[in-house]
């Protein structure tokens, strides 16, 4: 059997376990009763520390991730050309599984099934150049279960995100998207427009930023949001690289948040141990005032041939 044929048989098996896990699980579409703030966890608790160790250890708003894709921007699954499997605990009972591929084709693709607490997330993602520095991007994402932003139990929502990015020079890598942009079914998801850029020194160090604001607050059931900055998140965050080590810390503050101050905001630490086209483990903590988690995150690169 050739490469392809394998490929294509991993990402059917893939597929159909995911399918299996929630397979026979009842989502009711009854709209919820007031609830509690604290219902349903920390307001610092993002979706993205389910998906992605490296990214959220330098703050969860960089471009340079193995799964930054799923989080922020479609087409950032094309800005490193990779064949990645990655395996995700987060502390506690959520994780997450995922495939990618933007290393045997021109394009690239890939999904992931992402367990957050009460939510279960399949997000498949596909990207095309449309120059060799300027890509483009789509995820399609089912939401199947409780979602804490718009304090949903149960329930099921269909969204698309879309997105574009580019290397500027081998210095400034930017990103521009807008997540959840259409609700094809069910709740409505608000939608988040997200910019981002990260800067490359010498290939050692690496720094980010990104900001997110979002299009529609009034659906979003979180009371007594700050006031200062509102409606945007802010993230913020650095990497150093060295052989097969790797440092990471960041800092993110979110709209969610009952003020903009140094105890809201969350700060993030991570350490690596991780070769190109190889793979590795990422660990990751995180905290403030109210929330502290960790992450372990495993990597798998085949060092399959790029077209």
């Amino acid at each position: 059997m050739g490469y392809k044929n394998r490929k294509k048989c991993l990402l059917f098996i893939f597929v159909f376990l995911i399918f299996s896990v929630i397979e026979g699980q009842v989502y009711p579409e009854d709209p919820l009763e007031p609830v509690a703030d604290h219902s349903f966890g920390s307001r610092s608790k993002e979706l993205s520390h389910s998906i992605d160790t490296h990214n959220c250890g330098k703050g969860c708003g960089a471009i340079l991730s193995h799964n930054s894709q799923y989080i922020m921007n479609p087409s950032l699954s094309l800005m490193e050309r990779t064949f990645t499997f990655s395996a995700l605990y987060h502390y506690k009972k959520s994780g997450s599984i995922s495939v990618s591929d933007s290393r045997t084709s021109k394009v690239a693709g890939g999904v992931a099934y992402v367990h957050h607490d009460g939510l279960n997330l399949i997000r498949s993602n596909f990207a095309f150049p449309f120059h060799e520095r300027v890509f483009f991007g789509m995820n399609f994402s089912a939401y199947l279960g409780d979602y804490a932003p718009i304090q949903r139990r149960g329930g099921q929502s269909y969204s698309f995100d879309v997105g574009m990015s580019a290397i500027i020079s081998s210095f400034m890598l930017v990103g521009f998207a807008a997540t959840d942009v259409v609700t094809v079914k069910g709740n409505s998801i608000p939608r988040k427009l997200n910019f981002q850029m990260e800067f490359k020194i010498s290939d050692f160090i690496f720094i980010n930023n990104a900001w997110q604001y979002h299009l529609e607050p009034d659906k979003e059931k979180f009371p007594d949001k700050r006031s200062e900055l509102k409606n945007f998140d802010f993230y913020t965050g650095a990497e150093f690289r060295y052989n097969w080590f790797r440092a990471g810390m960041g800092f993110n503050n979110l709209s969610y948040n009952r003020d903009f101050s140094w105890d809201t905001t969350l700060k993030t630490f991570s350490l690596a141990f991780y070769q190109p086209h190889a793979g590795g483990i990422y660990g990751s903590f995180m905290y403030n005032k109210d929330y502290m988690t960790f992450t372990v995150n495993i990597v798998w690169e085949p060092n399959v041939s790029r077209q």
